[in-house]
C-alpha cells in the first residue's frame, strides 16, 4: 500500500531570540519559503505549513505551501514543543476531514541548506524498513567538548587521559541532529517520543547543520549564500 507523505513546515510567529526569523529574507526569499521550495521538489503528497500567523499563512501560500488551519495558541507559545505542534496537527486534520498522513518529513526554516539526495533516501528507507520508527539527518559535531564548572574545565569524554591535547581523529565521532527529520505519524506515536526508539542516522555535508538561531547565524547563511560558494550553491535547493 502506497504510503500517503505529508512535509510540514513549522513556522511560529513568536521567536524571541530573532523575532520573525522564519520570514526573514535572502534573495528576497523568506526562510519558510525555502524550506517550502524544498518540499515541493520531494514529489509528496502535501506540503503544509503549520503556523500561528495569518502574515506567515499568506507568504507560505504564496510560496506554494498549502495552509488548511492556523494552529492554535496552545501550540505556539514560547514552552510548547514539536510534540504539541504534532498533536495539534492530528487534531486540526481531523477536524477539516484531511486525510491523516502515514508519514511526515519535518523542515525547519531555520536550515536552508538542504540534502535533497539523502532526504529522498531516508524517506524510501523508512517507507521499506517497518522496523525502523524515524530517520534524521545528521552532521559531524566537535568531540572535544568540555564542562566549565567553578570556572574549571572538565573534559566530557573519555579519551582525555593526562594530556593536554587529543586528536580530532582520535576520538569517536559525535553528531548533531534536529535539520531534517523523517518519522511515521499517528495518534499512538504522539508525545515526547515521537520519533521512536529505532532510528536511522544519515551522515549529510556539516553545512546542512547551520541554523539560524539569531541574527550573527542569519548573516553567517546569508553571506555564504550571496558569495556563490559552490557548496553552498549545491545545498540550496
Amino acid at each position: 500500500m502506497k504510503s500517503l507523505v505529508y512535509a510540514i513546515v513549522p513556522a511560529r510567529s513568536g521567536s524571541k531570540g530573532l523575532p520573525n526569523k522564519n520570514i526573514w529574507e535572502i534573495r528576497g526569499v523568506p526562510l519558510l519559503g525555502y524550506a517550502i521550495k524544498f518540499a515541493l521538489k520531494l514529489d509528496i503528497d502535501k506540503v503544509i505549513c503549520s503556523t500561528d500567523s495569518v502574515e506567515y499563512a499568506e507568504l507560505a501560500k504564496s510560496c506554494g505551501a498549502c495552509v488548511p488551519f492556523l494552529r492554535s495558541p496552545a501550540a505556539s507559545g514560547d514552552e510548547a514543543m514539536e510534540e504539541h505542534i504534532l498533536e495539534d496537527l492530528y487534531e486540526k486534520f481531523c477536524e477539516v476531514n484531511m486525510p491523516i498522513p502515514d508519514i511526515i518529513v519535518w523542515l525547519r526554516p531555520t536550515f536552508v541548506f538542504r540534502d535533497f539526495v539523502a532526504v529522498k533516501e531516508g524517506l524510501e528507507f523508512l517507507k521499506l524498513n517497518s522496523n525502523y520508527t524515524s530517520v534524521r539527518l545528521i552532521t559531524e559535531a566537535e568531540s572535544r567538548l568540555y564542562r566549565l564548572k567553578n570556572e574549571e574545565l572538565f573534559p566530557v569524554f573519555e579519551e582525555m587521559k593526562g594530556v593536554s591535547m587529543v586528536r580530532r581523529q582520535d576520538i569517536s565521532p559525535l553528531y548533531r541532529v534536529y535539520n531534517t527529520d523523517i518519522f511515521r505519524f499517528n495518534r499512538a506515536t504522539i508525545g515526547p517520543n515521537f520519533l521512536g526508539d529505532k532510528v536511522k542516522g544519515i551522515p549529510v555535508h556539516k553545512i546542512c547543520g547551520l541554523d539560524i538561531d539569531d541574527e550573527l547565524d542569519f548573516r553567517i547563511v546569508e553571506a555564504l549564500i550571496l558569495s556563490g560558494n559552490e557548496i553552498a550553491k549545491h545545498y540550496l535547493l
